[in-house]
């Protein structure tokens, strides 16, 4: 297990060096990124912070070591608008995201789960085809649309706040995120089901199960104890890469609700051309993912043994 971890956090590694080198490409050696655009007026004493901060008068190795060491260090330069340090603003809006994100998660395997064990179990009822059905149409259906349903026909009803809202109207933090958590869930319980259905199927025909079953374990047992946990593995991986996007902030589903978390901090980025604001969010987006995959990774040899050897 130790060098089967040791190698994964090897791979993390290797993954983050060239998804930053991308990025720093992308951004920095192919034009001056702090420099004023169109209508986009920066101060020359705001260019010249952040140009010192990221070395843009050196060659461009010495650029990019220059830029890493910056990310380790937590410094993203200065945002244009506010005049802010990024880091601050980060530090406002991703643990928003972090909350949208679990308790998303929490909706999509709750729902996915036993949606999917109970249709598994009872194979071709009507409550199987009623769960591959409903799981089908929802996977069809554009994130914006649940969004611009739920803002339409939910928000101002009962303990959902309206939406959009003033900036002087406060709600607790568990008001605000119902909805686009919802929004968020409903997707990727419905993919959560069909796998856990497929998955809970195909453990249900084994072996060892029949020989559970033959040895007069009671059912509940059979199914919560041996079926479920070999068929949580590809669920596992799904909710680990689901998690990671939904950490990477959610930029549709926030912007539609003004939920303030980094996805919509994100989309008003780009509609200002707000440079460090936008390198940051992509910087931490992929570190947060990477760094999610790694813990899937380990958490998918743990269940099954198996893996480890590969």
């Amino acid at each position: 297990m130790t060098r089967f971890v040791a190698r994964r956090i090897a791979q993390a590694v290797l993954v983050l060096l060239v998804a930053t080198l991308a990025i720093f490409l992308a951004t920095f050696a192919l034009g001056d990124p702090f420099a004023s655009t169109g209508e986009k007026v920066v101060p020359p004493e705001v260019q010249a912070i952040d140009r010192a901060k990221f070395g843009l008068d050196k060659p461009l190795p010495v650029q990019y070591l220059t830029y890493l060491g910056n990310l380790v260090h937590l410094d993203f330069g200065v945002d244009f608008d506010q005049r802010r340090q990024v880091s601050s603003m980060l530090a406002e809006t991703l643990p928003n995201t972090i909350r949208l994100a679990l308790v998303a998660i929490a909706l999509d395997v709750l729902i996915g789960v036993i949606a999917g064990v109970i249709a598994a179990v009872k194979r071709y009822s009507f409550t199987d085809v009623l769960v591959t059905v409903s799981s089908t149409l929802a996977i069809g259906v554009p994130t914006f649309v649940i969004g611009l349903v739920l803002v339409g026909y939910v928000s101002g009803l009962w303990i959902f706040p309206v939406v959009p809202r003033s900036f002087t109207v406060q709600v607790p933090w568990w008001h605000e995120v119902l909805l686009p958590a919802f929004t968020l869930a409903i997707i990727d319980a419905a993919f959560i089901a069909r796998l856990m259905r497929g998955s809970m199927l195909e453990v249900l025909r084994s072996d060892y199960i029949r020989t559970a079953r033959s040895k007069g374990l009671p059912e509940r047992v059979v199914i919560g104890k041996h079926a479920m946990r070999n068929s949580m593995i590809p669920v596992v991986t799904y909710v680990g890469i689901s998690l990671g996007v939904l950490m990477g902030g959610a930029i549709i589903t926030e912007t539609i609700f003004q939920y303030n978390g980094i996805g919509y901090l994100l989309a008003r980025a780009i509609q200002a051309n707000n440079a460090p604001v936008i390198m940051a969010v992509v910087v931490v987006s992929v570190v947060v993912f990477v760094l999610l995959s790694l813990l899937v990774d380990i958490l998918y040899a743990y269940l099954d043994p198996r893996i480890r050897l590969d």
